[in-house]
C-alpha cells in the first residue's frame, strides 16, 4: 500500500468518526444534492442507492431544490461494471467525476462502494465547504509526531466492520491507475452454441457452432465455425436428397450496455447427395451470406455469460437441387437463424 492510500484511509476514518460535524459546527442546514440515476436492470435502483447513502450520512442528502446535482451512471464495459459520478452546479456546469471500474459483474457491490463514495464527498464538502466534484478527495497533511509523553494512552475505538468494508471498496476502487479507469483493455472470449436455421436447405436444420472474440466497451469482433445437420427430402416414391451446410462467419458488433448490432458475413459450402435413386451423384457449391444480427448477453458470474441472439439473411449465392433432370427444389432469397451460445471470457 502507498503512503497515498494510507493517508486516504485515515482521512476516511478521520470522517467516519466525524460525520456531521461540519454540519454542526458551521450551523448551516444539511449539505444536499440532487440525483440522476442510471443502471442495468438487473443492479440495485435509485432507491436502494440513496438509502446506502443517506444510511452512511445519518441523515436524508436528496432534496429537489438542492444546489448540486449528481448523476450516477452505471454501465456495462464490455463483460465487467463500470460505474461514474459526475457533479454539476445549480446552473448545469460540469464541476468534475470520478469513475468506478469494477472486475466483476456484481452491480451490488458496485452500487454500495459508489454509495460510501458519494456520502464520503458529502461529508468532506460539509466539514470543509469546499465545492463537491473533484476527482480525489482533498487529503490533509500528516500531524505533526507528539512527543512520547504526550501520545495518548487511550486505545482508539475500533471502526465497525461495515464501514471497514466500505472504506476498503473505495481505496481500491480510487487507486485504479489512470489508464484502467480512462482506457479499459479488451477482453476475449471463447465458447460454442446451436441455432435453428429457415431458408438455408430444403427444411428447418439445426447447427452447432464454435466462435471466439475480442470485445472493448462499445465495440466486437467474432470469428466462428458452423456445421448443419444433414437435412433429407424426398419425392413421393421415396427417392429423394440429403444437404449439409459449413459455413465460417466473421462479424463486426456495436454493442450498448448487454444488447449488440452486429454486420455478419457467412462463407461456405454446400454438399448435395442422392438418396435411394438408380444413379444418386454427389455435388458441392460455395454459398455467401451476408446480414443483421441482434443479440442481447446476459453475465454469469465473473467469466462465463449466455448470448440470444436472432439473425436475418440474404442468400447471396443461388442454387438448385435435381433429381431425373427435374428441378425438385431451389434455395431462397432470404434466410434466417435463432439461437444460444455460452461462453467465457477474461480478464
Amino acid at each position: 500500500m502507498t503512503v497515498g492510500a494510507m493517508k486516504r484511509i485515515t482521512f476516511m476514518v478521520v470522517l467516519s468518526l466525524a460525520s456531521g460535524t461540519g454540519e454542526s459546527r458551521a450551523g448551516h442546514e444539511p449539505f444536499a444534492v440532487t440525483v440522476e440515476f442510471h443502471a442495468p436492470p438487473t443492479c440495485p435502483d435509485e432507491v436502494e442507492f440513496k438509502t446506502t447513502v443517506s444510511d452512511r450520512l445519518g441523515y436524508d442528502a436528496f432534496l429537489a431544490n438542492a444546489p448540486y446535482h449528481v448523476l450516477v451512471d452505471i454501465s456495462l464495459v464490455g463483460r465487467t461494471l463500470e460505474g461514474r459520478i459526475e457533479w454539476r452546479n445549480a446552473e448545469g456546469r460540469w464541476m468534475g467525476e470520478r469513475r468506478f471500474p469494477s472486475r466483476s459483474a456484481d452491480c451490488q457491490e458496485l452500487v454500495r462502494a459508489m454509495g460510501f463514495a458519494l456520502a464520503l464527498q458529502i461529508q468532506f464538502s460539509a466539514a470543509t465547504g469546499a465545492p463537491p466534484g473533484s476527482d480525489d478527495t482533498p487529503v490533509p497533511a500528516e500531524p505533526p509526531t507528539a512527543p512520547v509523553s504526550e501520545r495518548s494512552t487511550s486505545p482508539a475505538p475500533p471502526a465497525r466492520p461495515q464501514e471497514s468494508r466500505a472504506m476498503t471498496e473505495e481505496a481500491a476502487l480510487t487507486e485504479q491507475p489512470d489508464s484502467t479507469r480512462r482506457h479499459p483493455g479488451p477482453t476475449l472470449g471463447i465458447g460454442g452454441g446451436a441455432h435453428l436455421g429457415f431458408g438455408l436447405t430444403s427444411d428447418v436444420v439445426p447447427f452447432g457452432r464454435i466462435f471466439g472474440n475480442v470485445a472493448w466497451p462499445h465495440l466486437a469482433l467474432e470469428l466462428a465455425g458452423e456445421l448443419g445437420w444433414p437435412t433429407i427430402t424426398r419425392r413421393e416414391d421415396g427417392a429423394g436428397f440429403s444437404q449439409q451446410l459449413l459455413l465460417a462467419s466473421v462479424a463486426g458488433c456495436g454493442i450498448l450496455a448487454r444488447g449488440s448490432v452486429c454486420l455478419l458475413v457467412k462463407f461456405g459450402q454446400i454438399f448435395v447427395s442422392g438418396k435411394d435413386i438408380d444413379e444418386p451423384a454427389w455435388a458441392r457449391g460455395p454459398i455467401f451470406e451476408t446480414g443483421l444480427r441482434l443479440g442481447w448477453t446476459q453475465p454469469l458470474g465473473r467469466h462465463v455469460f449466455v448470448s440470444a441472439h436472432g439473425v436475418g439473411l440474404v442468400n447471396v449465392t443461388h442454387w438448385r437441387v435435381t433429381l431425373d433432370r427435374y428441378q425438385v427444389w431451389s434455395s431462397s432469397r432470404l434466410a434466417a437463424t435463432v439461437g444460444l451460445d455460452i461462453g467465457v471470457s477474461w480478464p
